[in-house]
């Protein structure tokens, strides 16, 4: 297959959905006239009159080069499709959603007029017109969602026309199907605990912006920064921030060790001490300070990535990479391994028999992502990210002591296919692992014993309610789950996921869609059994998927979009799950300040950053600025029109102080940045160049005093 770019376009063109009954007019696989001559159609070939008896006839998707139920001729520039449907006006809600999958792109005009354009430039469209990008990977299945007028649509008979446009005649694919229904608009809301973390509603699907985006219940508080001073021992914080654990003194949600790893080269940990004011509702550092790995006998470590936090209150922290050298001539691999931290002294916990620092040597040498410690302190989970990508099991000799034990990959008896497990059940293998020669080829032996690739796992957790064993292959996209039955596992399955799987969810928009996308990578439950999907890749998002989700049913929400440039890394819980610690990764230097919840601008622009979100209640006061108070002002900035040939008025009728209006294009580069000083209440901002290259932009609209708002602006 060519290879193609994703056009972030395509999902971000999003609608009202449902989750109530709906009516189908027609449903995907539907029947669909066609002429495929690679020719130029009259220009009345989209009227409903126009005479189509005579054009082939067949179920979509239609196309070629990738999976359809009715082939058309290949290498062609563009084609035209044609549907007659019944309607009765009585019957349609005000808004119908239509749902178009499209490689590449697409007009579709009702009853002879256009009623959408998508993927293809403004203007005159000629059969030569080549679609503005090229669809490829996820964006190929995705059924894009428009909504459509009920006043667009007459009484009785009514033709819907698509035409279809390929990149170039060489493309090896091109594909079309499409659905129609009605949309109810009176979704009932997922109930929820309301003072849990994990009740809200969804964010509204966006490409990255200049800032942290997370739900109007919530708020964030900035905990530590890459390149803040250390209290302790000299120094400053790390970069490329990931992996943060929070480990409770005497078991308390207030007062713990956060522990946060920097997947740098050489790779560290930093090791905090944190404490909540019940006055301020805010979280205070009170100590921070880099882990020693200094002794000879540990070498350094490398690239920590993610980690796990032990039923017995330590820290383990991952090595993400491997090596051949042995510069201390112990007989062991430099890197590649997990180590065990103690937080209240911040060193190494001593492994070795003569007394000396060691890292886990019987739990094998790969690149580490996680490990996860059951409650009985008996057995540990953790991945493979490169080399095997293989799921292992760690069984300890004696609770609560990772130095010892006996090492498992896991093999699904019937293997994968198109990413999802063929059968349910799967065994164990146990992999040799108590001489260095087994400890330091622990890849290798795991391979030749036929354990399951996976590609790429990222994380494995235990879920608090089912006792399952859930884990995340970032290279297949989806989140898998079993039951551990010892020597054997059970109902293994797919459990959420999939690059072109879309869901719909409740936002302050009404009910959005949009596609799980790629780079699953970080998993964490809450102890009500939601599981939270960190992502790397594609958007960046963190989803919540709650206990009884089922790809069927699905029961999911948007939770967050990290700012420019940034992935969202290792979330955390108190004890008590008021409050949640995750790290914000290599932002880019271009994204904006921000007001969290102590009322103060901070700024991490081009820095990693680790902070802790919680609901409004739980954090920072009434009187905080930013976008929590300015939610009541919000509403009174417009920017008119919208659509727009480029010329907006930016009015704000109470007036905003020193605006700075940014524009992002749909990859989230910075296409145009300006501040206007003084007092203003209405701006005139022409964005005529920048919607000719790319037809939506998102701007982000700031101003002093902590307002923000971000608005979506399309081309007319």
């Amino acid at each position: 297959m060519k290879k193609k770019l994703l056009s972030v376009a395509a999902l971000m063109l999003i609608s009202n959905s449902v989750f109530q009954a709906q009516t189908f007019i027609f449903n995907k696989n539907s029947s669909w006239s066609y002429k495929d001559n690679n020719q130029a159609q009259p220009d009345q070939w989209k009227e409903k009159t126009y005479d189509i008896s005579s054009w082939s006839v067949g179920n979509g998707p239609l196309g070629y080069g990738d999976p359809v139920n009715t082939t058309i001729n290949t290498g062609l520039l563009a084609a035209y499709f044609a549907k007659d449907i019944n309607v009765n006006l009585a019957d349609l809600t005000d808004t119908m959603e239509l749902g178009i999958m499209r490689d590449d792109g697409i007009v579709v005009y009702l009853n002879g007029e256009e009623i959408v354009r998508d993927n293809l430039p403004a203007g005159t469209i000629t059969f030569n017109t080549p679609s503005s990008t090229i669809i490829d990977g996820a964006a190929e299945s995705v059924y894009t969602i428009f909504t459509i007028p009920k006043s667009k649509f007459v009484n009785g008979s009514n033709r819907l026309s698509i035409e279809l446009h390929n990149r170039n005649g060489t493309s090896s694919d091109l594909r079309v199907d499409a659905y129609l229904k009605t949309v109810n608009n009176t979704a009932t809301p997922v109930p929820c605990n309301a003072n849990h973390i994990s009740c809200f509603t969804s964010i509204v699907p966006t490409v990255q912006t200049g800032k942290l985006i997370i739900p109007e219940e919530h708020r964030y508080q900035l905990i530590l920064k890459e390149g803040d001073n250390y209290t302790e021992g000299g120094g400053l914080v790390g970069g490329q921030n990931d992996f943060t654990g929070y480990v409770a003194k005497n078991a308390s949600s207030t007062d713990g060790y956060l522990s946060v790893n920097h997947e740098t080269n050489p790779g560290g940990v930093t090791m905090a001490e944190i404490n909540y004011n019940t006055s301020t509702k805010l979280w205070q550092l009170t100590k921070s300070r880099a882990v020693s790995f200094s002794a000879p006998s540990l070498v350094q470590t490398i690239r920590n990535c993610s980690g796990g936090v032990t039923p017995w209150g330590t820290i383990v922290t991952a090595e993400e990479q491997t090596t051949s050298s042995d510069v201390n001539a112990d007989g062991y691999k430099d890197y590649g391994w997990l180590v065990e931290i103690d937080p209240v002294t911040a060193q190494v916990i001593t492994q070795n028999t003569d007394g000396s620092k060691g890292k886990l040597w019987q739990m094998g040498i790969m690149n580490h992502e996680n490990v996860v410690v059951n409650n009985l302190g008996t057995t540990a989970y953790y991945g493979e990210d490169g080399g095997t990508h293989m799921v292992y099991k760690y069984v300890m000799d004696t609770p609560n002591n990772l130095s010892s034990g006996n090492l498992y990959v896991l093999k699904l008896d019937q293997g994968l296919s198109g990413g999802d497990p063929v059968g349910t059940t799967a065994t164990w293998i146990q992999v040799p692992n108590k001489t260095k020669a087994d400890q330091n080829n622990t890849s290798s032996l795991a391979a030749s014993l036929g354990g399951t690739s996976f590609n790429g796992v990222e994380d494995v957790e235990i879920s608090p309610i089912d006792g399952k064993v859930y884990f995340t292959a970032k290279g297949l996209n989806k989140v898998y789950r079993l039951k551990d039955d010892g020597s054997t596992a059970s109902q293994v399955e797919t459990f959420v996921g999939g690059l072109s799987t879309v869901y719909s969810f409740e936002t302050p928009q009404g009910t959005k869609s949009e596609a799980w996308g790629d780079g699953n990578d970080n998993l964490t439950f809450d102890e009500l059994g939601n599981l939270w999907v960190l992502q790397d890749g594609g958007k960046n998002y963190i989803w919540v998927i709650a206990p009884d989700h089922t790809q069927a049913n699905p029961k999911v929400k948007l939770f967050a979009s990290m700012p420019a440039g940034a992935e969202p890394t290792g979330l955390t819980f108190t004890p008590d799950h008021k409050f949640g610690f995750f790290s914000i990764q290599h932002p880019d230097s271009t994204i904006m300040t921000d007001v969290d919840a102590t009322g103060n601008t901070i700024d991490y622009r081009g820095k990693s950053a680790t902070i802790v979100i919680a609901l409004k209640n739980n954090l920072g006061s009434s009187g905080s600025l930013g976008t929590i108070e300015n939610q009541s002002i919000e509403n009174t900035v417009m920017v008119a029109p919208n659509p727009t040939s480029g010329m907006v008025k930016i009015n704000s009728p109470k007036g905003l102080k020193n605006i700075s209006v940014t524009a992002y294009s749909l990859d989230g580069k910075i296409v145009y940045t300006k501040t206007f000083s003084g007092l203003s209440t209405s701006l005139d901002v022409d964005f005529t160049s920048q919607l000719e290259a790319s037809r939506i932009l998102v701007l982000n609209i700031e101003a002093e005093g902590g307002f923000q708002k971000t608005i979506k602006l399309l081309k007319k």
